[in-house]
């Protein structure tokens, strides 16, 4: 007597679920990885500029600002917006003081170009009462003709 299965494959439902598995591989991988724990969008951006003390580029889009108070009384502020990327130099050449270039920090792969990125500190000399002592500054080209701008004040 031979057992008869009650189950029959469903033909292309391997090749449906290898379908769905890959693309939230892709979704999860498309997704930018500077974004982890970065802004959800809860604060004013031109607020938030302007406790960083810089002032907001002409032509900015897509901001995305926080602003938290630590038990301290410390305030910071992070945000990300685009601009063109062909605006960034001058825009970094307004600020009243010249912020520092630095290395960006994290693990870059061998044939990084450090030039492709740009990430700068500004430490104010004269504090100013509700406004940030020091600034941090990462720029990223992306595709096309906008920078993504992070920056992160306290």
């Amino acid at each position: 007597m031979a057992l008869r299965s009650t189950f029959k494959l469903v033909p292309g439902l391997p090749l449906a679920v290898g379908v769905a598995v890959c693309a939230g591989v892709l979704w999860q991988a498309a997704e930018d990885p500077g974004d982890e724990g970065g802004p959800r969008g809860t604060a004013d951006c031109a607020e938030a500029m302007a406790f960083a003390r810089m002032a907001p580029p002409a032509d900015w889009q897509d901001g995305k600002c926080d602003r938290t108070e630590a038990a301290n009384g410390r305030t910071t502020v992070l945000g990300t917006f685009r601009i063109e990327h062909a605006d960034t130099g001058a825009w970094i050449a307004s600020f009243p003081k010249a912020p520092e270039q630095v290395a960006c920090p994290g693990p870059w792969p061998d044939g990084y170009d450090p030039e492709s990125e740009g990430c700068f500190t500004l430490v104010h000399d004269e504090p100013q009462p509700g406004r940030a002592a020091g600034l941090r500054l990462r720029i990223t080209p992306e595709v096309g003709t906008t920078a993504k701008i992070r920056f992160d004040a306290s």
